[in-house]
């Protein structure tokens, strides 16, 4: 999903660099989140444009690839956009791996609670953020691959074993994740606004809430 994404922020060498100024830049909306996830989306449906894409070698060429097919980005926001997940799912697998800590998050009583606790272990993002990313990973209609969410398989994590189910239950119990949702419009629903989960119209399960369940209690 990331493509050159990763190379341009998340090499070794570039990742501690923007992870910190990240911390310092504006806060971005969920606009700018879904604009980003869409011209990924694109890329993935448009052989021409992911094969432009494996091509570029710097910031600059992604931005102007993404100009041309419609998308204005800027630096700041994909940097934002991509540092961000690699917060949440570098926690949520940190917690996979150290049992104290996801039983630590999984008591927290709040999002900002959970947050709190995430920053004292030097994850930093925000309950809007770690929102967008639980709905999006349940939208998806079907079991999805979890390290084709991050975009890179890292030798030194597993992201396809990150029991997800547990997050996107504590969220939904929290009320900042829908219990039910779909971002696939079907022919016979009425609402124009197919970006709100939380309309009825939207009010049914991804495969993926079932497999997850099941696997979980297996």
């Amino acid at each position: 999903m990331y493509y050159q994404l990763w190379n341009l922020f998340l090499s070794e060498d570039k990742y501690s660099y923007w992870k910190e100024k990240v911390k310092l830049l504006p806060k971005f909306d969920h606009f700018t989140w879904q604009k980003i996830i869409d011209f990924l989306s694109l890329a993935e449906q448009n052989f021409f444009l992911t094969t432009q894409l494996e091509k570029i070698d710097s910031i600059e060429a992604f931005l102007l690839l993404a100009k041309e097919n419609g998308y204005k980005l800027t630096q700041e926001a994909l940097a934002w956009f991509v540092i961000t997940r690699k917060q949440i799912w570098d926690l949520l697998d940190t917690a996979q791996k150290i049992p104290s800590l996801k039983e630590q998050l999984l008591a927290a009583k709040n999002p900002q609670q959970f947050i709190k606790i995430a920053a004292e272990h030097r994850f930093h993002f925000s309950v809007e953020e770690l929102a967008w990313l639980l709905t999006e990973v349940k939208c998806s209609p079907e079991f999805v691959s979890l390290n084709n969410s991050v975009g890179e398989i890292l030798t030194a994590s597993n992201y396809g074993r990150i029991e997800i189910g547990y997050w996107i239950w504590l969220a939904e119990d929290w009320g900042i994740v829908p219990p039910f949702c779909h971002l696939h419009k079907s022919d016979n629903l009425v609402s124009e606004n197919i970006r709100n989960p939380f309309f009825l119209d939207r009010c049914f399960l991804p495969k993926s809430y079932f497999t997850q369940r099941l696997m979980s209690m297996v």
